[in-house]
């Protein structure tokens, strides 16, 4: 099995409205030796507004985002899907890249027109580089030092780890560099911890991961939250019903013959009210688990292994009891709203297979074809999503009424003052905003100075157009 480990560089945090600008790869043989990379730039779509703090963060100034050498995404993200193709299957790597990273490859691809499940299908397995640090932490391995921060916490940023175990590092906010340091880290720990790395390769597995929870053995989940790490020794009770890689287990801190003697309201009070004893856990998103043997007794409380693995025997004896905690678990559920905007709709369904296969038949046609093609998908966010594309991609291959109105939904959705999508007039008051709370070197004002520039020359061309219509 071969490896990929990458990283992204973004206009900002929300993986459906701002954009992967650099994307960059290393594919390694088993044994980590490097076999090839990948390193891709593009410049930022037209509906794309970058976040203030995403630029003084990566260092990219607006010059460099509208830099017609670049490709643009559409061409960037094609590149990068028939690479990642070519290396399947694999197992695709990154660090805090489930939450990040994986959530934006997932949109480009979406939002392009390919299939966006890329690194969970064609045989390809996924999982997180820090779920292998905090397994590191959680199970006392020395194979990494874990740094703490001023404040005497534990630090689990990249760069911080990087340090405290003498990886050189090129640039902080690089893809490159970032995908090749996650790299040196599995490395490290594939050298000193090989049991530790081979149960991180077993659970980037789903089924792995599946197999291992319903064999209701007791086990200790790691979660990050807030960038802390906590560790709740847990036993599964059912899967979730509506999402296949869904399972549900619950927290053995818990005192389970209470629960078990509540009526089904008082149960689903109970859920209800934090901290929920239940725990999520996605088979397909690399979970930091051990068994509860392998785990040290400083992550109990106080209570004892034989009290935890009593607990997960109570629970896994009561078929009917495991059915209640789901079903009320389930009915503590907040209802969404459905989103208004095509970015955002990715999970909402999946494209039929006829579709996929016209999504092939877009890419492969000539640009003058494309807008006809894209009229002709079942799903009606493929259609949007096609003659945006089109739109941006060779604005002339629209007729001259639909090229008109989407000039006039583009320069309306710059000029939003709503809270969504980015827009220009948001990112100025998000440039107050910085320059009021915080100080600033000089290349960050430069930096912010120009993208002010920009902005502001941009709106006085929109507020020209709209004049005329």
């Amino acid at each position: 099995m071969s490896f990929i480990f990458f990283d992204t560089e973004t206009t900002g945090l929300h993986a459906g409205f701002d954009q992967i600008v650099q994307f960059a790869a290393v594919q390694t043989d088993n044994d980590l030796n490097e076999t090839d990379r990948l390193e891709l730039r593009s410049r930022i779509d037209p509906n794309v507004v970058p976040d203030v703090r995403a630029m003084l963060a990566n260092g990219l100034s607006i010059e460099d985002l509208t830099d017609k050498r670049l490709l643009t995404h559409y061409q960037m993200i094609r590149d990068l899907n028939a690479r990642l193709m070519s290396w399947s299957p694999a197992i695709f790597l990154g660090y805090n890249s489930i939450r990040f990273d994986e959530e934006f490859l997932r949109h480009a691809l979406y939002k392009t027109l390919h299939p966006p499940f890329l690194t969970s299908l064609h045989g390809n397995g996924r999982n997180d580089v820090m779920s292998l640090v905090l397994a590191c932490s959680a199970s006392g391995d020395s194979s990494l030092r874990v740094p703490l921060k001023d404040s005497g916490g534990v630090s689990f940023r990249l760069h911080d780890l990087a340090t405290a175990n003498d990886i050189t590092t090129l640039k902080a906010h690089d893809a490159l560099s970032d995908a090749q340091t996650a790299l040196k880290l599995c490395r490290l720990v594939k050298e000193l911890s090989p049991d530790l790395w081979r149960r991180f390769v077993r659970f980037s597995n789903k089924a792995s991961v599946a197999d291992f929870i319903s064999s209701e053995e007791p086990f200790v989940l790691t979660e990050f939250f807030a960038n802390k790490a906590y560790h709740t020794p847990v036993v599964f009770v059912g899967n979730e019903p509506e999402n296949p890689n869904g399972m549900l287990c619950i927290s053995l801190f818990t005192l389970i013959d209470d629960l078990a003697s509540m009526q089904d309201r008082q149960l689903v009070a109970r859920l209800s009210s934090p901290p929920c004893p239940i725990r999520s856990v996605r088979t397909n998103a690399g979970p930091t688990i051990m068994p509860l043997w392998e785990a040290p007794e400083e992550l109990f409380n106080g209570i004892s292994c034989e009290e935890l693995e009593a607990r997960a025997a109570r629970v896994a004896e009561d078929d009917i009891f495991k059915a209640r905690l789901v079903n009320s678990y389930l009915e503590t559920r907040p209802e969404y709203p459905e989103p208004s905007h095509v970015e955002e709709m990715l999970y909402a369904k999946f494209s039929s297979w006829s579709d996929v296969a016209l999504c092939d038949q877009f890419h492969n046609s000539p640009v003058s074809e494309r807008p006809i093609i894209g009229k002709t998908f079942e799903d009606d966010r493929l259609i949007k999503l096609a003659l945006r594309v089109s739109y941006f991609e060779n604005r002339s291959s629209l007729s001259p009424e639909t090229a008109r109105r989407m000039d006039l939904d583009l320069a309306q959705r710059l000029l939003s003052t709503d809270t969504k999508p980015p827009s220009i007039e948001n990112a100025l008051k998000q440039i107050d905003e910085v320059r009021e709370s915080q100080s600033l070197d000089q290349d960050a004002a430069t930096l912010l100075k120009g993208y002010e520039a920009f902005l502001a020359t941009r709106r006085s061309k929109i507020l020209k157009f709209l004049e005329t219509k």
